[in-house]
């Protein structure tokens, strides 16, 4: 009720950018802060067995991650895991430093409870966030996700060298890893997720990797994909993900489309490009979620992201909760955390031991493996 009432106030009155670095710059002080780390997890944190699950080798503590896109740089895994969340995504983090987009790249859309940005994919780039990273002792599971340099001008070829040498550097270091397929790979714009595009990717991925599995523990490959692919496209990425033992699916992106927008078009008339996040995305995953299950017939774990806290109508541990009925087993958040606040994460995981308690299941993992 404090941030509802009171903070969520004061920060949606200033410049969303701004409350995003310095949420981050604070963030990353707690994060240094045994102290301070300890005094969240005993505010925040309410971990509970039956929530647990096993995916990928890994164990998880509760089926609730954060996105990527919060944590770009790998500022905040410890605050991150004290706030009681079961895993995380640091990233995307390209190869390259790239500066992203000029401001202004965020839009709060609070009558929609949604979210634009345009960050334009910037990263400090590889080695200084696998430098700040490894040596690290992870806390919860912690996945990497990468993408290409966004430069227009590293294109073909040069484009898939750009993700595989990234793909090497955060092997080692990763619980696992997260193949982000949107940036374009083409002076036209084409990105990963053409097909054309993928293979010749993947092919080069499926080799780079026999090679580090010599060296390390094989660790999960997930690709994300975006919430706007067409039937067609979605049925070809899906065939190479299986010829290429790619091991799960983050669904989904940020969404291009902009339909039953409540907001003033002339808000949205300043961000014509940009992803949106928060509950208008929330059925475009949810669909794609649904679908994704059914034709790759479950043999795919599937993380679903879009929309989890945003909705003032539901609780946000039912909208995990109709997420895992849809087939995901483990669910991300962003911009829930915008609208909830930090308290998110213990309302989720109370709320799940009722829908487990309700429903009659002991454990979450049980449910998981009656679909």
């Amino acid at each position: 009720m404090l941030y509802h009432n009171l903070l969520r106030p004061l920060l949606f009155g200033l410049d969303p950018e701004f409350v995003h670095k310095q949420t981050i710059r604070i963030g990353h002080t707690l994060s240094q802060s045994s102290l301070a780390c300890r005094l969240l997890r005993q505010i925040y944190q309410a971990q509970f067995e039956a929530l647990s699950v096993k995916v990928w080798g890994l164990d998880f503590k509760n089926p609730l991650g954060l996105a990527a896109g919060f944590d770009k740089q790998g500022q905040l895994h410890e605050v991150i895991a004290a706030l009681g969340f079961g895993h995380m995504e640091v990233g995307s983090i390209s190869l390259r430093p790239w500066p992203g987009n000029p401001s202004p790249t965020l839009l709060r859309l609070p009558r929609d409870r949604g979210l634009i940005n345009r960050l334009g994919l910037n990263s400090e780039g590889a080695e200084i966030v696998y430098r700040r990273l490894r040596d690290l002792p992870f806390q919860i599971p912690t996945g990497i996700n990468l993408v290409k340099t966004a430069d227009p001008e590293i294109a073909g070829d040069q484009a898939i060298q750009d993700f595989l040498e990234d793909f090497h550097r955060f092997y080692p270091l990763a619980d696992f890893l997260t193949l982000n397929l949107s940036c374009p790979n083409t002076v036209e714009g084409k990105t990963f997720e053409d097909p054309e595009l993928l293979e010749p990717f993947l092919k080069g991925l499926k080799e780079r990797r026999a090679q580090l599995e010599g060296l390390h523990k094989r660790k999960a490959v997930l690709m994300k994909l975006s919430p706007d692919l067409g039937d067609s496209a979605l049925d070809s990425l899906l065939r190479l993900a299986e010829d290429y033992a790619i091991d799960g699916f983050v669904i989904g992106n940020t969404t291009a489309r902009r339909e039953d927008l409540k907001t003033q078009p002339a808000l949205l008339e300043n961000f014509p490009v940009g992803g949106l996040s928060g509950r208008p995305l929330k059925k475009y995953t949810q669909q794609m979620t649904e679908k994704v299950f059914a034709r790759t017939g479950g043999r795919f774990p599937i993380i679903a992201c879009g929309g989890v806290g945003c909705d003032p109508e539901k609780h946000p541990a039912q909208e995990v909760w109709e997420y895992l009925k849809l087939g995901a087993t483990l669910v991300q958040v962003f911009t829930g955390l915008i609208y909830r606040g930090p308290v998110l994460v213990k309302m989720i995981n109370r709320g799940l031991m009722r829908i487990l308690r309700e429903n009659g299941v002991s454990r979450l993992a049980d449910f998981l493996g009656t679909r």
